[in-house]
C-alpha cells in the first residue's frame, strides 16, 4: 500500500505556498524514498509554478540518476517554465538519448526555453555525449547550422570547433542508427562509447507515451 503522506492528493499542498522549509521536506521525502511513485511525483514538480519546487525536484531528479524517459515528455508540456525545467535535468542527467528533443527546442517560441535548450544540448556535448548533439543538429539541415551551433557553444571555441569537426562527416551524421558502428572512421572510434550509448539508450518509438 502506497504511503499515504505521499499520495497524489496530498502533493497539492505541498504545492501551495506553506514556505520554503515545507517545500524542502516534501523533495527530501520523496527522494529519501526513490520508488517509482515518488519519482513521478518529483517529475510533477517540474510543472509547478514555484521555480524554487522546480530547483530541487531536478536537482533530486539528477541525485536519484532517474531515467530520462519520465521526463521527456515534460519537454513538450505548455507550460514554458516545464519546458525549461526538463531540458535542464536532461541534460544535468546526461540524457544522450533525448539529443533530438532537445534540438527541437531550439525552435521554440520562448526565449528561455531556446537557451535552456541550447544548454542542455552544451552540457550534454562536453561530456561524452558530442556525436548525439551533432547527429541531432545536422539532421535539422545546413541551412542555419553554422547559427545553431554558435547558439549551442554559446561562446566556447572548443567545443564550437569540435561540434564543426563533427558535423563535417556527412557519411557519419547521416547514418541510420544500426549502421553508425560499421564505419570504420577516425570520428566513430573517438566516439565508440559514444556510438554505443546512442544506440542501446537512444529513445524509441513510444517512449514519449510511457
Amino acid at each position: 500500500m502506497a504511503d499515504d503522506s505521499f499520495a497524489p492528493l496530498r502533493s497539492f499542498d505541498a504545492f501551495s505556498p506553506r514556505g520554503l522549509a515545507s517545500k524542502r521536506e516534501y523533495v527530501h521525502g520523496l527522494e529519501q524514498r526513490g520508488d517509482a511513485e515518488a519519482r513521478a511525483l518529483l517529475v510533477a514538480c517540474l510543472s509547478d509554478e514555484s521555480g524554487y519546487l522546480r530547483d530541487l525536484a531536478e536537482s533530486a531528479l539528477v541525485r536519484l540518476s532517474a531515467e530520462p524517459v519520465p521526463v521527456l515528455p515534460m519537454l513538450a508540456s505548455g507550460l514554458w517554465y516545464t519546458r525549461v525545467s526538463a531540458a535542464r535535468t536532461l541534460g544535468r542527467l546526461g540524457a544522450r538519448g533525448v539529443a533530438g528533443p532537445l534540438a527541437a527546442l531550439l525552435d521554440d517560441p520562448n526565449q528561455s526555453v531556446r537557451k535552456a535548450g541550447a544548454e542542455a544540448l552544451a552540457r550534454l556535448a562536453r561530456g561524452e555525449g558530442a556525436l548525439a548533439v551533432a547527429r541531432a543538429l545536422w539532421r535539422r539541415g545546413a541551412a542555419d547550422r553554422a547559427h545553431t551551433v554558435r547558439e549551442v557553444a554559446a561562446g566556447d571555441r572548443e567545443l564550437e570547433a569540435r561540434l564543426n569537426e563533427l558535423l563535417r562527416h556527412d557519411e557519419v551524421m547521416g547514418a541510420a542508427d544500426e549502421e553508425l558502428l560499421s564505419h570504420d572512421t577516425e570520428v566513430v572510434r573517438a566516439s565508440a562509447a559514444d556510438v554505443a550509448w546512442e544506440l542501446l539508450t537512444g529513445p524509441h518509438a513510444g517512449d514519449g507515451d510511457r
